[in-house]
């Protein structure tokens, strides 16, 4: 697998995580899709039975971290007689909800620290953090947590952890260079042929090949990389008409019809949507 391709697709969808609580947690606390983020939980110690709707309950009784990709209904319960040492955030992403990381990973991640190489340093770090109230605390807290999720993609792509998606294709080994060439640079006029020549196969094989393993055809997951591309840019105040050359497209009319059959709507809609939901 290529190294920077983790690099390039979280560059792409813009993660952030927000940190909001550190601390000793007991009784009953929901968390409601409705807010429209992910959740990380870093459980430090304590017992804790994490329920979410359509899928089994978790009993938490070893340090763990517990990832929601995505925004999902669900409660952390804590026996009201022993706290547990819990630090929460926020994940969210600049590409929106629906990306190559909310789509690779199942509803629920679950990983006991132990499972997971080199995150001593930065649970030590984060957990020194959470306890001392100094000038930038929270933004060092994000910026670890950032961290944390970045390590849990790379155990994801290590331990075959994602059967589908991009993080299965970036573990591929004839996939992997072709995505890492497509995240960098989404806006060249790439073609089916042309894909699958740089991954050395027929046409139709790389076509086979390429579905099994991202679960997309390589047209529609190019067009998910310029979409999420574009999405950043339009947030960072970028014109649609820059915006559609500078993601791949020839005029802006194709780039907007692009964008609303992706996002269902379009790209000055999207934008003030977003804006307004702040």
């Amino acid at each position: 697998m290529t190294s920077d391709g983790i690099s390039q697709l979280l560059d792409h969808i813009g993660l952030r995580t927000n940190t909001y609580y550190a601390g000793p947690l007991c009784g009953l606390h929901d968390f409601g899709a409705g807010d429209g983020v992910g959740h990380l939980h870093v459980i430090r110690s304590g017992e804790i039975r994490a329920v979410q709707v359509g899928h089994p309950d978790i009993h938490v009784r070893e340090p763990t971290l517990l990832f929601y990709p995505r925004p999902i209904d669900h409660r952390l319960d804590i026996d009201e007689s022993v706290a547990a040492d819990v630090l929460c955030a926020r994940v969210s992403y600049e590409a929106g909800r629906e990306n190559p990381i909310t789509q690779s990973f199942p509803a629920v991640v679950v990983i006991p620290f132990a499972a997971m190489r080199r995150i001593d340093t930065t649970l030590v770090s984060l957990f020194a953090e959470a306890m001392e109230d100094m000038p930038g605390r929270r933004a060092m807290l994000d910026r670890l947590c950032d961290i944390l999720v970045i390590q849990i993609v790379r155990f994801a792509i290590a331990q075959n952890f994602v059967q589908q998606g991009v993080l299965a294709g970036l573990a591929h080994p004839r996939l992997s260079r072709l995505l890492v060439d497509l995240l960098n640079d989404p806006r060249q006029p790439w073609t089916v042929d042309h894909m699958a020549t740089r991954t050395h196969q027929s046409r139709n094989g790389f076509i086979r090949e390429f579905g099994r393993v991202l679960g997309d055809t390589p047209a529609d997951f190019l067009t998910q990389i310029r979409i999420a591309m574009a999405m950043r840019l339009l947030r960072k105040g970028r014109p649609v008409a820059l915006v559609a050359g500078e993601v791949g497209y020839n005029s802006q009319p194709a780039f907007s019809r692009a964008f609303a059959r992706e996002v269902g709507s379009s790209p000055s809609d999207w934008l003030r949507e977003t804006q307004e939901g702040k």
